[in-house]
Parts: C-alpha cells; sequence; structure tokens
C-alpha cells in the first residue's frame, strides 16, 4: 500500500511513535510519505520514510509577557495553519494514497487536516485537549476579569475546532484505556487502542552492573511528579544512588539513554494523568523497575507487582514501595526477567502496526 502520515509535533514520544510506525510499515514493504510541518526539515528522519514534503511553519513565542503575540497566536497563526493544512490535503489528494495515517498538532491537537482530506483518514490520538478537558491545565483562575475571559473565549473556540477536526477522522486509534475513555467523554466518539511499542534491537540490557538505585526521567514541573518524589526521598532512610535525567537540563536520548535504563534498579514515573509513556515500556525493556503512578496510561504498561509496581500519591507508601523492593535484589531481579520477557511478547511496534491495518481493512471492507 502507499500510505500518507503526517504530523506537526515536537521531538518527544509522539514524534518517535510516528516514525516507528513508519519504520515498520516499510519492513512490510509499504510506501510511506511524510507530510511534516515544523519550523525545519527533518534531516534526521529520512531514515523512516520513501519521500518527505516539508511544510515550513514558524510559531511565534509567547511566555506570558506580550499579549499583542497571544492574540496574533489564537487568530492570525491558527488561520495561516488552516489554510496551510488545505494546501497539504491538495498535495496529498494528488498522489493516489491508499490512506492517510494522521498524527497530532502541536497547535490544535487534531489537525485540520482531517476536515480536509478526501481520502481514507486513520487519526492517532495521543490525548485529548488536556487545555480544555482536564482542570489541572487551566491557568486561568489567576488573571484579571479581561484576560480571563479572553482566555475562555479563545479556548472555547479551540475546542470548536479540535471537536471538529476529530469528527472528521473515518478510525481513530489511541494509546491507553485512559486515554480511550478521555476521547469518549470530550468527543463522545469511539476509538481502538493500539498501544505504543518499544524496539527491543535498539532497547536492551547493555549492563547487569546496576549502579543506579533509583533513576527519574522527566522535568521539574509538579506535573511529572517530580515534587511528589522528591516529597518521598524524605522517608528513605538509607543511602541511595539516585539520578535525574531532567528535561531541558540532562535530558538524553539514544544509546546515553539505554545506557541509564540498563544501569537502573527503579525507574520513576510519576507523571499526573499521563495518557500513556514510553518511559515505562523502554526503561522494563532495558531490564528495570518501573514504579509508577496507579492512574493514566500506566496501568496499561506496568502490571503490579508482576513487572512493576503502581502506587497512589502518598509520599509515605511510595517511600515504603521503594524500600521493600530495594531491600529484595532476588524478587528484583525476577521481576526485571518478567518484565523484558512481557516487552518482547506484547510491546513490539511490530504489534501495533498489525492492529492499525487489521482494523483499516475491516473498515475498507464495511464501506
Amino acid at each position: 500500500m502507499k500510505i500518507a502520515l503526517f504530523h506537526e509535533v515536537v521531538i518527544g514520544g509522539a514524534r518517535s511513535c510516528a516514525n516507528e510506525f513508519a519504520k515498520s510499515l516499510r519492513e512490510k514493504k509499504h510506501i510511506v510519505d511524510l507530510y511534516i510541518v515544523d519550523k525545519e526539515y527533518p534531516i534526521g528522519e529520512k531514515k523512516y520514510y520513501n519521500e518527505i514534503y516539508y511544510y515550513p511553519f514558524i510559531s511565534k513565542d509567547w511566555r506570558g509577557n506580550s499579549w499583542k503575540n497571544k492574540l496574533y497566536k489564537d487568530t492570525v497563526e491558527i488561520y495561516k495553519l488552516y489554510t496551510l493544512h488545505k494546501k497539504i490535503a491538495n498535495d496529498i489528494e494528488k498522489k493516489s494514497y491508499d490512506f492517510a495515517f494522521i498524527h497530532p498538532s502541536q497547535y490544535t491537537q487534531a489537525p485540520f487536516l482531517l476536515r480536509f482530506l478526501k481520502i481514507s483518514k486513520l487519526y492517532y490520538c495521543q490525548e485529548s485537549l488536556r487545555m480544555i478537558y482536564e482542570k489541572s491545565f487551566d491557568e486561568t483562575e489567576n488573571l484579571d476579569i479581561f484576560k480571563k475571559r479572553y482566555e475562555r473565549i479563545t479556548r472555547k473556540i479551540r475546542k470548536i475546532l479540535d471537536r471538529k477536526n476529530i469528527s472528521s477522522a473515518d478510525i481513530i486509534f489511541t494509546n491507553s484505556t485512559f486515554t480511550q475513555n478521555n476521547i469518549w467523554k470530550a468527543y463522545h466518539l469511539k476509538s481502538i487502542i493500539c498501544h505504543m511499542g518499544v524496539d527491543t534491537k535498539i532497547f536492551f540490557e547493555t549492563t547487569k552492573n546496576k549502579d543506579i538505585d533509583i533513576l527519574y526521567i522527566g522535568s521539574e514541573d509538579p506535573i511529572d511528579g517530580y515534587e511528589l518524589f522528591n516529597e518521598s526521598r524524605k522517608y528513605i532512610k538509607t543511602k541511595l544512588s539516585i539520578d535525574y535525567l531532567l528535561r531541558g537540563k540532562k535530558w538524553l536520548s539514544g544509546k546515553k539513554l539505554i545506557d541509564y535504563y540498563s544501569r537502573a534498579k527503579i525507574v520513576i514515573c510519576f507523571g499526573q494523568r499521563e495518557p500513556f509513556g514510553l518511559v515505562p515500556i523502554e526503561a522494563m525493556s532495558c531490564g528495570a523497575i518501573v514504579i509508577a503512578l496507579n492512574e493514566g496510561g500506566y496501568k496499561d504498561s506496568v502490571q503490579d507487582k508482576i513487572t512493576g509496581f503502581l502506587v497512589s500519591k502518598n509520599p509515605v507508601t511510595i517511600a515504603k514501595v521503594i524500600n521493600n523492593a530495594l531491600k529484595h535484589p532476588i524478587l528484583l531481579n525476577s521481576m526485571s526477567e518478567k518484565s523484558k520477557e512481557e516487552i518482547k511478547k506484547n510491546w513490539l511496534w511490530k504489534n501495533s502496526m498489525e492492529i492499525i491495518l487489521f482494523n483499516y481493512a475491516i473498515w475498507k471492507k464495511n464501506q
């Protein structure tokens, strides 16, 4: 088949997901072309696609200090994106693709492209528009009356745009049971769970020397659980080797990240209401034990007391789980082996790709 894959997401889990799906499809001899909206050409991603069609788009920077920029972003910038997606749709339609595999937008969540394409549209929804549907992302309460009204109006408009876009998809796939439930609550649309995966040829245990007791990966933002983990540390009585890989400071990828995963006994995953998260399954593939919050997508990827531990947001409870786990190295080693087996059996990218193609074939047959 000939497939057009679209995304406009920043480097991270969602972008890796799009690339890995493309790689799995090409391994099955399908043709996959990338249509990407970004500020620069994706040179490092040529290996994943047959062709890359690049559409430059530079978004204005806004950090809360210029409402002129904010107004531009909420009006002119959105309109420019809208017209750009019309052009991309026309370009895709000219090339006789079997279907378009659409991934999220960093600007609108569900991209405008979904409403313009006439060919079959499969949308991989990583999350609902969290700034609208989750209270923890509502930052309007501390604004003055004028700014608060402005924000509420613009968010209502974005909600309408996002709903219109996602409703135009023919099939919606998503990454976890948690996100599937959120899609239904937000849009009253059905979706098919298709977990993200791991390439075990890349993510594997490179050393048995576990010299890092606990590894925290994320940002210093409370939404990533940074404060929760540091509060929990107060109740860990033994002296431990703890390392932090912080976004923007010591954020790693590639072989260095795999080395950290492999050296860690425990990897902490405390993202608040995390839609899925690649860190747990990547860490397990490298032989680390994951301690994650008992919520969000973690409930799909971590089997409590089998391949890892699911915990509440209670710092004392978290510390107790960490202390007990590190006191029993034989148990940790056994769980590590089970984790690696689980990943190889159920969490490969090729398995995810087969779910996509199987459900597309059923949908196509019924048209």
